[in-house]
């Protein structure tokens, strides 16, 4: 494999990890692995949740430096562990580049759940921490259709690619505005263990633990940054929530 693929594979495998929601000492060792297995001598890696920078040095040959700019996120736990997988199988036993990019190709086009099945389990999230926070099983259900709806809200507006901090406040929104539509219907007694349990799907429960787990490794840019995103999707759900709320008050509803 030449310099020119090494480095190319290498910072692929790497951003798709950051992609998916991996850690940022993770995605800095997988690659500065990568190139160790094909005999890179000097590697230096640094990433940032939207960025990765890595230069490597073979003997005999000029350094080889690439900048990758990372343009969306999300959490894609199947993904991450086929990534790291085909990293230690690569570590193991070198494969060549044709090899790996097929592989990555693969991975790409795998889906481990259909979208019918991730908009149930939306739904069964929103179900069980409504009886969690002592919802009756009207609320239970109610939530379950609200959270049906939230996925369905999200996931089209991930698809054009909008703001996280816009798609949480709709999000927000559309649950505070569910719960008071459901006790005017008069489909429950009461909308506040209804609204906590569906807007659980929301809370950045995952970024904030990566954050407190970049900031331990060392990487205080890196945890600081999804530390702020994090407070800026909760702040988004925050703000999204209160607004039917207030204007249910100010109405006297």
């Amino acid at each position: 494999m030449t310099s020119t693929e090494l480095i190319s594979v290498s910072m692929d495998v790497g951003q798709k990890l950051l992609e998916s929601g991996a850690e940022i000492y993770r995605v800095e060792e997988s690659i500065s692995r990568i190139c160790r297995a094909y005999g890179a001598r000097e590697v230096n890696v640094y990433a940032v949740p939207t960025a990765i920078v890595a230069s490597m040095v073979r003997e005999g040959e000029n350094p080889m430096t690439r900048v990758s700019r990372i343009y969306h996120r999300s959490t894609n736990l199947g993904r991450l562990d086929q990534l790291n997988t085909l990293c230690r199988e690569i570590c193991c036993a070198p494969m060549e580049y044709a090899e790996i990019c097929e592989r990555l190709h693969l991975i790409d086009r795998h889906e481990i759940y259909r979208n019918w099945q991730l908009c149930l389990a939306t739904g069964g999230v929103g179900c069980f921490f409504t009886l969690l926070f002592g919802g009756g099983w009207q609320e239970a259900c109610c939530a379950f259709f609200t959270c049906l709806m939230l996925w369905v809200l999200t996931a089209a507006a991930g698809r054009i690619h909008t703001n996280t901090l816009f798609i949480n406040l709709v999000g927000g929104f559309w649950v505070a505005l569910s719960g008071l539509l459901c006790l005017r219907a008069g489909f429950i007694e009461q909308y506040d263990t209804m609204i906590i349990g569906s807007i659980m799907f929301l809370v950045p429960g995952l970024p904030i633990t990566n954050a407190i787990r970049d900031l331990i490794a060392g990487d205080v840019v890196a945890g600081i940054t999804k530390f702020t995103e994090a407070l800026l999707v909760a702040a988004g759900i925050a703000v999204g929530a209160a607004l039917p709320l207030g204007i249910a008050g100010l109405l006297g509803r």
